[in-house]
């Protein structure tokens, strides 16, 4: 029996929730300048002793969908009969790794609280969560969830990201959506122009301004955004900081485990992909059937990533930050505790302990880590996960946050707060020596972690606590999520969310309890080619 079966059984009370339930009544209708939509008012999902509903409205088109195969997102069509939202889009075409590493990663990371979404090209949908009552005028802040997934995978329909609990609990409007990813959403083509080849990261763009034109119908105020994300999401807000749009479509920012996507050559990818299906033109690759192109590029591990265009992607943030062309908005960043221990999992390495069982480690980096190997066993307390997951960790997740959050705030234009999620819950816990692993504050941000005999009154207390924290951020974003602001109090400025000493909520620490590595780290990433 595979080792993450009894994440399946643990999911099974969420199954029967992962779609609104409707409750009696008229349904709530909005008019926007494309057409009417009709949502459904619904309980708060996997809350049954929430008392207030939540009008959601699922599956509107934000852009044409189809889109165009490879090419930037066009405004969708007006409707003249209403358009019934009242059930979760498809998925954009996912990629994931073949064989057992992909079996995992579906069911760690696509809808452990369901059946996954059907997937189509015809994707480009926002899901918009309201407290029921509001209306247009009621100028509510807005919360926009951009997913993670390593641009390869990912839909805004999963279980986890149901916003039913933000909103009717914080008097909050969230919205998710979908984007495009893997060669559907970073083509490379070189046919297309080079600042419209990351159609993913257009689509993104895309979908913030649909808020900014259609917000105010649901009772949202469209000066009142926070775009928030995790992983590939985290560094998607990462990128609109980066390279933001004129005027700016939001006044907060949330960065949740961002992370610097795994690289790849798409270009030659793309080349490949052309030469498989005979062809030699973008125009002909738009003739393929999506499912046998998506089966190719799967079944031989292509990836597609996000090309440097410095328009909409770069890399190295810290030019922008340095010319005063970073947004000037407040942020909030953090990172788990054991981020890695998931990829340890999915890629079968979950009993390596340390670097030396990784295959293909760049001999270059043996003189870096061993010091740190050194460190890390000399640590008290002891670490919980093996040295290579902290270390792997700290490389791509901790240490680039530290680096990135530093240099925003010697910039001084904006304040910024720090987290770390260091919680660890059973009904969560997928796989061994899990901890707190990436992904695993979503579900407590959201109020989706499963509800069944093994959760803990720590586990609804601290998602009261981060749930919270992060929407009186977009609320207030200038007076903070709760802790110090980093540079405010001499260092004691990291905030453990679910640390052992506090389950239910946080505990304010020195910055070095999560960055006492990172000295050592720097030299690494710099051999790895991370770029902050």
């Amino acid at each position: 029996m595979r080792a993450f079966s009894t994440s399946l059984a643990l999911a099974a009370p969420l199954l029967a929730l992962a779609a609104p339930a409707k409750r009696a009544g008229s349904d709530p209708t909005v008019t926007l300048s494309s057409g009417v939509i009709v949502g459904t008012a619904t309980s708060v999902l996997n809350q049954p002793s929430a008392t207030g509903l939540v009008n959601a409205y699922l599956g509107i088109p934000y852009a044409q969908s189809p889109p165009l195969r490879f090419a930037p997102p066009t405004a969708a069509q007006a409707w003249s009969e209403p358009l019934i939202a009242q059930k979760f889009p498809p998925s954009c075409l996912q990629q994931f790794f073949p064989g057992e590493a992909g079996v995992k990663a579906k069911a760690y990371l696509n809808n452990p609280g369901g059946p996954p979404p059907p997937e189509s090209e015809d994707c480009l949908y926002t899901n918009v969560y309201v407290p029921e009552g509001t209306q247009a005028g009621d100028n509510k802040a807005v919360m926009f969830w951009i997913y993670g997934g390593n641009n390869q995978f990912g839909t805004g329909s999963l279980a986890f990201y149901n916003g039913s609990s933000l909103a009717v609990n914080h008097d909050v409007i969230v919205v998710t959506f979908n984007y495009r990813t893997n060669i559907f959403g970073f083509s490379n083509s070189p046919e297309i122009p080079k600042n419209s080849q990351n159609s993913g990261y257009l689509d993104q763009r895309f979908a913030l301004q649909w808020v900014q034109d259609n917000i105010r119908v649901f009772g949202g105020d469209p000066s009142k955004v926070t775009v928030f994300g995790e992983s590939a999401g985290g560094y998607g807000v990462k990128q609109l900081l980066a390279q933001p749009p004129s005027p700016l479509p939001f006044r907060a920012a949330i960065l949740e485990s961002q992370a610097q996507g795994a690289l790849g050559n798409g270009a030659v990818n793309y080349q490949i992909v052309l030469a498989h299906f005979n062809c030699t033109a973008v125009t002909c690759l738009r003739a393929v059937r999506a499912q046998d192109i998506l089966n190719f590029i799967t079944e031989n591990s292509l990836g597609f990533f996000a090309v440097e265009d410095n328009t909409n992607v770069n890399s190295n943030s810290l030019p922008s930050i340095r010319s005063g062309q970073f947004a000037p908005v407040p942020i909030l960043i953090g990172t788990n505790k054991d981020e890695f221990t998931l990829f340890l999992d999915i890629l079968g390495l979950n009993g390596a302990t340390s670097p030396s069982q990784v295959p293909g480690l760049p001999a270059n980096l043996s003189s870096i880590v061993n010091p740190l190997t050194d460190l890390y066993n000399s640590l008290v307390p002891p670490i919980t996960t093996t040295i290579l997951s902290r270390l792997a960790t700290d490389a791509i997740f901790t240490c680039p946050a530290s680096s990135l959050s530093s240099a925003i705030v010697s910039a001084g234009r904006q304040p910024v707060w720090r987290y770390r999620f260091d919680a660890d819950f059973p009904n969560v816990r997928f796989y061994p020596n899990a901890g707190a692993y990436h992904s695993s504050e979503i579900p407590e941000v959201f109020g989706t972690y499963f509800e069944n005999a093994q959760t803990t009154t720590a586990q609804r207390e601290l998602s009261k606590y981060m749930q919270g924290a992060w929407a009186g951020f977009a609320k207030n974003p200038t007076q903070g999520p709760g802790w110090p602001k980093l540079g405010s109090a001499g260092g004691k400025e990291l905030q453990l969310l679910g640390s052992k000493s506090n389950e239910n909520g946080g505990t304010t620490v020195s910055l070095k309890e999560a960055d006492v590595a990172c000295p050592l780290i720097f030299p690494v990433d710099v051999a790895a080619g991370f770029a902050y």
